[in-house]
């Protein structure tokens, strides 16, 4: 199964860290950001269709921030959105637009796997857009 683009939006360095490390073990192609300001600027170097993990709580602008800045962009369809957060109620975004899934910190490394992993499988890459800066991908 080829890997799937993900863009991970996390501002605590050693967190985003092990999930990337993680998810490029799997195959996956990661660009990292480190909040939601860098996080648009990456998402025209993203190979479509895409998959964001969405810290909400991150400096400059945050993850609700870029959520409604993602909405207003045309290939707004291209992309579906994990939610990561400790400190909001997850169920008020189970039924926002584009957001697939949110999960409450901390969890199981493992389920963020899984989700990629069924990401990938139900929206395979269709375009090579996005061969340059902050990706990484690791074959095991």
């Amino acid at each position: 199964m080829p890997g799937a683009s993900i863009l991970l939006a996390e501002d605590d360095l050693a967190f985003r860290d092990t999930v990337e490390d993680a998810l490029a073990d799997e195959g996956h192609r990661i660009t990292t950001a480190r909040n939601g300001a860098e996080a648009l600027v990456a998402l025209d170097r993203l190979p479509r269709p895409a998959l964001i993990l969405l810290d909400l709580h991150m400096p400059v602008m945050d993850g609700v921030s870029f959520l409604n800045a993602l909405r207003l962009r045309p290939d707004r369809d291209e992309f579906e959105v994990v939610i990561m957060t400790a400190r909001v109620d997850i169920e008020w975004f189970h039924q926002a637009e584009g957001v697939i899934r949110a999960m409450k910190k901390p969890f199981e490394l493992s389920e963020i796997v899984e989700v990629t992993r069924e990401f990938a499988r139900r929206r395979p890459a269709t375009s090579a857009r996005g061969a340059a800066g902050g990706e990484r991908a690791r074959r095991p």
